[in-house]
């Protein structure tokens, strides 16, 4: 797909807290641009319920306690937060303190909420990667059909150089678009990179070498072409055609360009975590130093309609 969907502006953006100072980056990051986009801001707080077992020891006596309490101090925790930033640019912030599961209910939490982007923060790559194994950032890409913006940088520091990765599918189009809005006035990157054959497979399959080397001269002239078309429809954007593994060299252009953001569309069968397993969208939440804007596939289904 060379084709970006209409250009896309969040209406309600929600930041996921937990009530720390990278929380408290991401909000910053989040008012600034709901401010400039005239959006809906919210904070929002899943607090996990604690299990009771009586004191016979039955583990069919195992109860839920205290949510009344438990959403009480959610809800002062969450007014707190916001105290804590009288210099904000929106004066109205919805507070949203629900009681669930966070590894689970985070991101259908922020869609109920009517949310259309879900804001985190977080602190180094390598604590991120921790987070994505078994925390509140592992529950934002997991099954939620919205985009879903990590920030590790501080919030004062603009976005003056975005990279967007594209693949030409629906979710990284989006992404395109996304970045664009969120990042107007940003030098921008587009980069397409076209992946090597796989070697399990040609071994397995023992083509013959002249068809082989015909095949990959036409795959990578078809996806030249459109590359190029796609760089026409985005004239504000830097093309950058690349050939390699598609996680390596991302990274590798984010480091060298010194990206502030980057944004990607991931794309897969089921809950959207699979498709990161393994692939370009957990190398790039994991290793890079930027700020990453992740569209899935559900995301880029509802902008185009």
């Amino acid at each position: 797909m060379t084709n970006a969907p209409t250009l896309i502006s969040p209406r309600h953006i929600v930041v996921a807290t937990d009530f720390s100072a990278c929380s408290d980056e991401a909000f910053k990051r989040a008012d600034a641009m709901a401010a400039a986009l005239d959006a809906q801001l919210s904070l929002l707080h899943v607090v996990q319920p604690l299990p009771v077992v009586s004191a016979w020891g039955d583990p069919g006596s195992a109860a839920w306690i205290g949510l009344e309490a438990l959403q009480q101090a959610g809800d002062a925790a969450l007014r707190r937060q916001l105290d804590a930033h009288p210099q904000r640019q929106c004066r109205e912030v919805g507070l949203h303190c629900r009681i669930g599961h966070a590894r689970r209910d985070l991101g259908t939490q922020a869609q109920d909420l009517g949310g259309d982007l879900l804001v985190l923060g977080t602190h180094s790559p390598r604590g991120l990667g921790q987070r994505l194994l078994g925390s509140t950032a592992q529950a934002a890409v997991h099954g939620a059909p919205l985009p879903l913006l990590v920030c590790r940088r501080p919030a004062h520091s603009p976005w003056r150089r975005v990279l967007a990765a594209s693949d030409f599918s629906p979710a990284s189009a989006t992404a395109v678009a996304l970045a664009e809005r969120l990042a107007p006035d940003a030098e921008r990157r587009l980069l397409h990179v076209h992946a090597p054959l796989p070697e399990a497979t040609l071994a397995l399959m023992r083509p013959d070498p002249a068809q082989l080397e015909h095949f990959r001269a036409e795959a990578e002239a078809a996806a030249s072409q459109t590359f190029g078309a796609l760089c026409e429809a985005h004239p504000t954007w830097i093309g950058l055609f690349r050939r390699g593994e598609p996680e390596d060299t991302t990274l590798r252009e984010a480091q060298s360009l010194q990206i502030d953001l980057i944004a990607l569309g991931t794309r897969g069968h089921g809950p959207w975590l699979g498709s990161l397993l393994g692939s370009i969208g957990q190398r790039v939440l994991a290793q890079a130093d930027a700020d990453v804007l992740i569209v899935p596939e559900a995301a880029s289904r509802l902008a185009a309609g």
